[in-house]
């Protein structure tokens, strides 16, 4: 698994999808990124390119938590 950042993006996407019944446009809408930014980070292809990014992905894994 690729980490950058002590995370692996692909596998926190793809379990976020899974676990809230989301798709790669749902994760991108809420994160403010492009869809085709989403579907490259889940296969892994690019990585987000900053830390406030992987800040904002945490944050919207603990609001869905949260529910």
């Amino acid at each position: 698994a690729k980490l950058k950042w002590g995370v692996n993006i692909q596998k926190e996407i793809r379990d976020l999808m899974r676990k809230y019944n989301l798709s790669q446009e749902d994760v991108a809408s809420r994160l403010g990124v492009s869809f085709r930014s989403i579907y490259r980070w889940g296969r892994g292809e690019t990585f987000p390119q900053s830390r406030f990014m992987i800040r904002e992905f945490k944050k919207l894994k603990q609001e869905l938590e949260k529910k």
